[in-house]
């Protein structure tokens, strides 16, 4: 009884520190405030993602995702940094997704994902 109940806290243990998986990253929207205006990024499951200021899309592009990295290269849009690619890290605790620079060229995209925490929409 004891060695069953001490396998199960283990298991537990295991299954709530687990690392994410590229299956993991949340797809959907997520949204952030930044200098006071709503902004949003929605992570669609074939590669592709959508930013909007507000109702405004002002960016469209492609990531892919391999373990804790993801990587986005903009294709288009008043905002967007045409053909480069950044590579972050992210951590998804809760609704909460955090972003970390690996490295990328495009200050505007640095500056907005790692402002603080994004929070999960859907």
């Amino acid at each position: 009884m004891k060695l069953g109940l001490r396998h199960a806290a283990f298991t537990t243990l295991i299954l709530l520190t687990a690392t994410a998986s590229a299956t993991d990253f949340p797809q959907g929207t997520i949204a952030a405030e930044l200098g006071g205006t709503q902004w949003t990024i929605r992570f669609e499951d074939g590669g592709t993602y959508t930013v909007s200021r507000g109702e405004d899309v002002v960016a469209e592009g492609k990531y892919t995702v391999k373990k804790d990295e993801i990587e986005m290269t903009d294709d288009q849009g008043s905002r967007a940094e045409s053909g480069k690619t950044g590579k972050y890290t992210w951590k998804l605790v809760g609704k909460k997704l955090t972003f970390t620079k690996v490295e990328d060229e495009a200050e505007g995209r640095v500056s907005a994902l790692t402002n603080g925490p994004w929070t999960l929409k859907d």
